[in-house]
């Protein structure tokens, strides 16, 4: 009947959807209750639902003035939710509570301000340095050219540090603004790859380490933009050098194809590196996430190489496969659409 349609397009509206007694008894709530609260929620006391202190404050409020309340109200457990929840009258003293939920609005809204904290920070720490310095070179050191000399040294090294972090910066806010931007290039994965082994030859033999590659793969065509997955790989591997040992092993390989991947093209870098806590993996791709044993040891970044790459393989629909283990080294498998 009537009561049932009601009832059917209640159930479609995605809001929370609550109407108490003038007992604050429960004696209705929407699919999208259930979902968020738990079943059989119909005869409980509010209380006992939701257990947030300054809804059941704001509620009694109400019965009191009749003035349409708004509450904000987060959720910790067992997920994070944030709701902001309308509370009015409807007929014989039954209170209407309606939660919208701003979850994701709220979610971006920490990342942006962490990022804007974190950035500030990773600016101001050598910024700092390099007053200092100078401060130094204006006084004590305004007459000993040998001291001058070595301060100028570090603050060109500061300064880099600046640079580099600024461009990564700027790399990443470009990136994320293009990530809905689809991709329809054919590229040479393996020609991609060798070029930026190119670039960081160097610190290869620097470190004496041994790179062993297996490109010779027919999977060697992907969709995607050459420049950024130029990007994506140089961040790979300048990691696995950087977290590798003197004298150790980098294997770069483009697998055979899976079954359940024969859709893309999947490349596997495996370094023998310090390695990665297992609780630290699902946040290693965050801006600005440092694992804890990155910090002990003081290896320089920016922190940003990992959520460029992520980026750079969403942008791509790809997919990132991570698996470490402390002490032992790491795996990235990067999985690019197949041309």
């Amino acid at each position: 009947g009537k009561k049932d349609l009601e009832r059917l397009f209640i159930d479609k509206i995605e809001d929370v959807i609550i109407i108490l007694n003038k007992f604050n008894v429960i004696i209705y709530a929407n699919k999208s209750a259930t979902n968020n609260f738990g079943d059989k929620l119909e005869g409980k006391h509010i209380s006992v639902a939701i257990r947030i202190s300054e809804l059941l404050d704001q509620i009694d409020q109400h019965r009191i003035d009749k003035e349409i309340k708004i509450v904000n109200i987060e959720i910790k457990n067992p997920v994070f939710k944030f709701f902001k929840i309308s509370i009015s009258s409807i007929q014989s003293e039954q209170i209407l509570l309606v939660f919208k939920d701003f979850t994701e609005i709220q979610k971006s809204q920490i990342i942006r301000s962490d990022f804007i904290a974190n950035a500030s920070h990773n600016l101001k720490t050598p910024l700092v340095s390099l007053k200092g310095f100078l401060e130094t070179i204006e006084d004590s050191a305004k007459d000993d050219p040998r001291s001058q000399k070595k301060f100028i040294e570090i603050m060109k090294l500061e300064a880099n540090k600046m640079e580099i972090l600024i461009e990564d910066l700027m790399m990443l806010s470009r990136i994320e603004q293009q990530e809905h931007i689809s991709i329809s290039n054919k590229v040479n994965i393996k020609k991609i790859i060798e070029d930026v082994i190119i670039l960081t030859s160097k610190r290869i033999k620097e470190k004496k380490i041994s790179l062993k590659l297996d490109l010779d793969n027919n999977q060697q065509f992907v969709i995607g933009d050459a420049e950024k997955l130029s990007t994506l790989f140089l961040n790979l591997i300048d990691n696995a050098i950087k977290f590798s040992n003197p004298s150790k092993t980098i294997k770069i390989k483009i697998l055979k194809v899976d079954e359940i991947f024969k859709k893309y093209v999947s490349i596997s870098i495996i370094d023998e590196g310090i390695g990665i806590n297992e609780e630290d993996i699902h946040r290693i791709t965050e801006r600005f996430f440092r694992a804890e044993n990155t910090k002990k040891l003081k290896i320089e970044g920016t922190g940003l190489g990992l959520a460029i790459v992520k980026h750079i393989i969403n942008q791509h629909r790809g997919e990132l496969k991570i698996t470490s283990k402390i002490g032992l080294g790491s795996e990235f498998i990067i999985r690019l659409p197949k041309a």
